[in-house]
């Protein structure tokens, strides 16, 4: 929303007066703006700038279907009982994962957990303790609150460990597909693991 306030014109000079501008803002012509002019008075005249709205929302919608045509969803839910062997704990967690051409962008969203000291994506299906594939806490952001915590991160080929070392994040979400991945977390009460669950693709 854009303020503008005017000098108001005699009535009589209305007929000459210019009656709008445009105004350029970040490379966008945004709209013309006009008013009415009254004698001897000021006004305000509130502009809602609709133009810049509607390229603003065709350009994101655009880009995101764009990277949606390329990206596939993931999740993973994590409990103790996945765990081999199993632990007994009252934390869980969820992660969504998204896998493009080449990146992994991932997000846990954990509660009752407290100092994580590793996370991992691992080989191996359900029942299967397998080598490390990549270390998710290399890079990895935290959010904390008093109710859950919120790790993000991404990961690229280079991040790749183990049997991948030197293979395509292509690679990974093949074994991945497979349901020969799973992603293992790691705390001071639990070092061997606390948190545990298969990558699946979303919707399965």
């Amino acid at each position: 929303m854009v303020l503008i306030n005017y000098k108001l014109l005699n009535l009589k000079n209305l007929s000459t007066a210019k009656i709008g501008k445009v105004w350029k803002q970040d490379l966008f012509s945004l709209t013309k703006l006009s008013c009415l002019m009254y004698d001897r008075k000021y006004v305000t005249l509130i502009v809602v700038v609709m133009t810049a709205i509607s390229l603003i929302l065709v350009v994101s919608a655009g880009t995101s279907h764009v990277y949606a045509q390329n990206q596939t969803k993931y999740k993973s839910k994590l409990g103790g009982d996945n765990v081999v062997p199993p632990v007994n704990t009252t934390a869980s967690g969820r992660a969504v994962i998204y896998v493009g051409n080449d990146w992994l962008w991932w997000k846990l969203n954990l509660t009752g957990l407290s100092e994580p000291t590793m996370a991992h994506i691992h080989a191996g299906g359900n029942g299967v303790n397998g080598a490390i594939l990549a270390d998710l806490l290399n890079s990895a952001n935290f959010e904390n609150s008093t109710e859950r915590m919120v790790i993000t991160g991404n990961i690229s080929a280079a991040d790749l460990q183990g049997p991948l070392s030197g293979k395509t994040i292509a690679d990974l979400q093949s074994a991945i597909n497979a349901l020969g991945v799973h992603i293992d977390l790691h705390t001071k009460n639990h070092p061997d693991g606390e948190l545990r669950g298969t990558i699946r693709i979303q919707g399965s």
